[in-house]
């Protein structure tokens, strides 16, 4: 495999968040219609939808909010921006729409 092609693998790979190795296994078991335990070991990437990442996006930065705040000791808004973190998160493990 040349250089060029190998870069070009690897960086859809990492897009969809797997190892080359793991992608092209699953592009040939999709190419000839097969299906393998242990070829696809691996798995398919988990696809999020897009309200998903976005609270997951919005729990990280209430968690940046978190630690701005607890470095100039400021509690009251450490603990209302993990407050805000945690209810956007949680609704995703339990699957029930945030409040």
């Amino acid at each position: 495999m040349s250089g060029d092609l190998s870069e070009a693998v690897t960086t859809f790979a990492h897009r969809e968040g797997l190892t080359a190795g793991a992608w092209v296994r699953r592009l040939l078991l999709d190419r000839v219609a097969m299906q393998s335990p242990d070829d696809a070991r691996s798995g398919r990437p988990i696809r999020r939808p897009e309200e998903d990442r976005s609270a997951i996006a919005a729990a990280i930065r209430e968690l940046a909010r978190v630690s701005t705040a607890l470095s100039v000791r400021d509690e009251a808004s450490a603990k209302q921006a993990l407050n805000e973190a945690r209810s956007l998160l949680i609704p995703l493990v339990v699957r029930r729409p945030a409040p």
